[in-house]
């Protein structure tokens, strides 16, 4: 199965407005079309004209609370949501203006931007291709219990298991063979969550000010806080939802079967990395065997030495 894609960008400008996950301030992104091989980049005209980061692996800084990209001077946090929707999308070229340092959390999925990029349309760049990445050996990073392994397959699927120690959080999982028209129907709307324990201690600590019921799932020890959730096993499926934005981050699209277990950002990330490290390796590889093949057809010394 073929895994490139064509190379898409938005049809027109777009302005994002919301409050920051964690600073509860207003922010804003004013996304823009750009031509093809742009890949996605990041700016802050307001503060720091003319410069960029790409949103690629090695410019992941923290993975802490949500992933953070950075430059060395500046940071935008929390793209893990945006960079989903752009991913499941395909738009795989613009710019987005940031007024801070977060990404709007809006309804706490990624919903809400894939509703504006539709709105707002995307073009296609028929003749310009991303290639994407066929995984062809597995792959694994580990944290103790935590793991993710990709294994190769002949499409983009995805088994997460969750286990919190809460009741309704103990084993809960999701699988999926998932393409564009599975995740706008059944991931895309998923919405983050977190304990209100957990919600309580970090704005004591001066973070997730602007979370609540809104945009997040909240649980206390009897259940949700949430009048209702959005789908049977919401936070899984919100897993999932970070999980294919993050992997977003080696820039191409994967063919492969991803298995996750009580995974997050920072193996989300490793294995982006991973996955980046190996194929390049491979390709490697491959150029040096053409390249000898090649070699040995053109010199009759050498075939002959074979023979």
């Amino acid at each position: 199965m073929n895994v490139d894609q064509i190379r898409r960008t938005i049809n027109d400008e777009l302005y994002i407005e919301g409050v920051g996950l964690h600073s509860g301030n207003k922010t804003y992104l004013l996304c823009k079309p750009a031509p093809p091989y742009t890949g996605i980049l990041f700016t802050r005209e307001s503060k720091y004209p003319g410069e960029f980061i790409e949103a690629i692996a090695e410019n992941v800084v923290d993975t802490s609370l949500a992933v953070t990209l950075g430059n060395g001077k500046w940071r935008v946090q929390t793209i893990e949501h945006l960079m989903s929707a752009l991913h499941m999308l395909g738009i795989t070229d613009i710019f987005i203006d940031t007024s801070n340092i977060e990404i709007p959390i809006l309804d706490g999925s990624a919903g809400e931007f894939i509703q504006q990029f539709q709105q707002i349309g995307i073009r296609n760049y028929p003749d310009d291709i991303i290639e994407g990445i066929t995984i062809k050996n597995p792959i694994w990073v580990i944290d103790g219990d935590k793991y993710l392994i990709a294994l190769p397959a002949n499409h983009f699927e995805v088994s997460y298991n969750i286990h919190f120690e809460h009741p309704l959080l103990k084993g809960q999982n999701y699988h999926a063979v998932i393409d564009r028209n599975h995740f706008l129907e059944e991931i895309a709307r998923a919405r983050t969550f977190g304990f209100l324990s957990q919600v309580e201690y970090l704005k004591s600590k001066g973070l997730a000010l602007g979370g609540s019921i809104e945009n997040a799932i909240v649980l206390d020890d009897k259940g949700y806080l949430n009048p209702s959730l959005r789908y049977e096993n919401e936070c899984v499926r919100h897993k999932v939802l970070d999980l294919i934005g993050d992997l977003s981050l080696t820039g191409r699209p994967i063919l492969g079967h991803i298995i996750a277990n009580k995974a997050g950002h920072a193996l989300d990330v490793a294995m982006a990395k991973k996955i980046l490290k190996i194929d390049k390796e491979n390709q490697f590889t491959s150029k040096q065997i053409r390249n000898y093949q090649s070699v040995r057809m053109l010199d009759p010394i050498s075939s002959s030495a074979v023979h």
